[in-house]
């Protein structure tokens, strides 16, 4: 129990784990994979992840429920808020044409920002990046890069140009993004509740 909240949990049991794992899926929910615990055991650990649990699996809701929102709210997801909004068309066709007007001006400033120029812009669909680098400079968008809050896009594009200088993901790279975006860790733990598919 976690605020009053029943938090259910299926165990499965492998002699051959050395310890115990929890994970969350959408559609099995909380899976606990036992190597042989006690039940006792189980539940005190359980008790002991219950808030981490609960947060997770409300995060997990709101990345499943972009397109809910849209059919039974009648709102979209927009700049990490729930708003009223017509929509012309489809809701991916929405997202696309919105992240194309809104990502090049950002790109552009922080572009001037950084001192650093990148060969282009491109939006694509993706299940798990909001952005890419290419070797030549190219930078690519997710096509709901909007529904995030704006100081998390601007942290992607920053991100991103980032990559120009830096090919990786070493010390030398987030110096780089630190510099111009010092709350960068912030950002990327309010991302981890959004989800680029729609």
């Amino acid at each position: 129990m976690y605020e009053n909240k029943k938090l259910s949990y299926t165990i499965i049991t492998n002699k051959k784990l050395k310890n115990l794992y929890i994970t969350i899926d959408p559609s099995s929910g909380v899976i606990v994979k036992n190597p042989n615990y006690s039940l006792a055991k189980i539940q005190e650990i359980m008790d002991k992840k219950a808030k981490w649990i609960f947060e997770k699996s409300q995060c997990l809701q709101l990345k499943n429920s972009i397109k809910n929102i849209y059919e039974i709210e009648k709102k979209i997801l927009l700049f990490g808020e729930r708003q009223s909004h017509h929509v012309k068309g489809n809701l991916a066709q929405f997202y696309k044409e919105k992240s194309q007007d809104i990502i090049p001006p950002i790109v552009k400033k922080w572009e001037e920002i950084m001192q650093l120029k990148s060969n282009g812009i491109k939006f694509r669909k993706a299940k798990r990046r909001w952005g890419s680098c290419s070797f030549k400079n190219e930078l690519s968008f997710n096509t709901s890069l909007v529904q995030l809050p704006l100081q998390c896009i601007e942290y992607i594009v920053v991100h991103e140009l980032s990559h120009i200088k830096h090919k990786h993901h070493q010390k030398t790279f987030w110096t780089l993004v630190e510099e111009f975006m010092p709350h960068y860790k912030e950002c990327e733990r309010t991302i981890k509740d959004y989800s680029p598919q729609i």
